[in-house]
């Protein structure tokens, strides 16, 4: 049976809880049809260790398809995000207290990766579902886009036949109640869009670019 693995974080900067384990841990198990099933998978929020953490699952479970999630503040959309950079500037400390500033995820590594996901058909299927969703051209300089590069690199270099890539999402209604004005999405709907997001990424080929 294939397998599917999406990772979330645990959560940081003070909140509770973060959309992106509470959508991956309910996918957990969750099987698309009788040939792919699901794999969730937590991750720290911490530079380097969700590296490790990361390599680690990636080498078990030998997926198909890779999506991880990440949160992102003051976001009314899925942000799928096109573009790893090869760059960290935490604005604020991880998990462990490490805040690495100006420096890189790979000494050796290239500027940046492009995801090798369909984003346009994922998009499409989307907004076909009425799911607000849009095209993200930077992950940031955090650790979702530490984690998302470094995934770019494992594919690079060791597992070219998997298709992988990072998507934003909103807060859950619960994480604004003390952040007025500040939007947010139904848990059930962000689960459904990864649903989507999962079916398309097995069913259609990657974004080709046209030199």
């Amino acid at each position: 049976m294939a397998k599917v693995l999406i990772t979330g974080f645990e959560p940081f900067a003070g909140d509770s809880v973060n959309p992106s384990w509470q959508v991956a841990s309910a996918l957990d198990s969750w099987q698309l049809d009788d040939e792919v099933v699901v794999t969730a998978v937590k991750l720290p929020c911490v530079f380097k260790q969700s590296l490790l953490n990361l390599e680690q699952a990636v080498n078990q479970l030998q997926p198909v398809v890779v999506i991880m999630l990440g949160q992102a503040a003051d976001c009314s959309q899925l942000r799928l995000e096109k573009i790893a950079s090869n760059f960290i500037d935490a604005s604020i400390a991880d998990n462990s207290g490490q805040q690495p500033r100006n420096c890189l995820t790979a000494s050796h590594g290239p500027a940046a990766y492009f995801s090798n996901l369909p984003l346009t058909a994922m998009l499409q299927a989307l907004h076909q579902q009425d799911i607000p969703a849009q095209l993200s051209l930077s992950a940031g300089s955090y650790v979702c886009n530490h984690s998302f590069y470094g995934l770019m690199h494992l594919i690079k270099n060791q597992y070219a036949s998997i298709r992988g890539g990072f998507i934003h999402l909103p807060y859950l209604p619960q994480q604004v109640l003390n952040r007025p004005g500040s939007p947010s999405m139904e848990l059930t709907t962000q689960i459904k869009a990864l649903k989507i997001c999962i079916a398309v990424s097995l069913q259609q080929q990657a974004d080709q670019l046209i030199a």
